[in-house]
């Protein structure tokens, strides 16, 4: 994972445009049906009651915070490493008497506040981070999750049979720096971090 570091995550991302169709990498139209699987994931967890706190992890301007943590949480954080995404979520959402705090640093030294959070969600930029990085953030945020807490991680997966696949475990994209693991590679950093898996579900749309 040699390319796999803040300062090549901060050139590509740097230079895409702040915007929906920019964070999704010309993919817009996923936004809706995205928010709305999270959605119903997070009904089946939660059953329709509301939870404190919540922080959005790789938030880009801020659309998973809008369109699912607020909808079921009272008070979301945001942490996203880059400047302008930041300026831009915090433009389309500071007024919002349900936003929290806007952090700005990457998710490799960022270490949240001691059981401050009742849900973490992390999504699409596990790919950012190595290994042993994402290990050690996921144990930084066990540490900030209260009594009964909980940690999502949504992301790609990679095929183990897929063309281009290393050991197959994982494919790096030589654009913009990330890997995309497979499912059996996630499930093992899961438990080196000391997780346990309670649930999973596939997106389907």
């Amino acid at each position: 994972f040699r390319t796999v570091t803040t300062e090549n995550a901060t050139k590509y991302w740097g230079a895409v445009e702040a915007t929906l169709d920019g964070v999704l990498g010309g993919y817009a139209v996923v936004s809706s049906p995205d928010a709305e699987s999270s959605l119903q994931f997070v009904g089946q967890l939660f059953g329709g009651i509301k939870v404190g706190r919540s922080l959005d992890c790789g938030a880009g301007i801020g659309r998973v915070t809008r369109d699912v943590l607020m909808k079921f949480s009272e008070k979301v954080d945001l942490v996203e490493l880059v400047p302008k995404y930041v300026q831009q979520a915090r433009a389309d959402l500071a007024s919002d008497p349900r936003m929290g705090e806007f952090f700005t640093t990457s998710l490799q030294s960022f270490v949240p506040e001691p059981e401050h959070y009742d849900v973490v969600w992390i999504q699409w930029v596990i790919g950012h981070l190595t290994d042993v990085e994402f290990v050690a953030f996921l144990q930084r945020c066990m540490a900030g999750l209260r009594p009964g807490g909980w940690l999502i991680v949504k992301d790609n997966n990679a095929s183990p049979t897929e063309p281009g696949i290393v050991d197959g475990r994982y494919l790096l994209d030589e654009e913009d720096h990330s890997v995309m693991r497979t499912n059996k590679l996630i499930k093992e950093l899961f438990a080196r971090a000391g997780l346990e898996l309670v649930k999973e579900v596939r997106q389907t749309r």
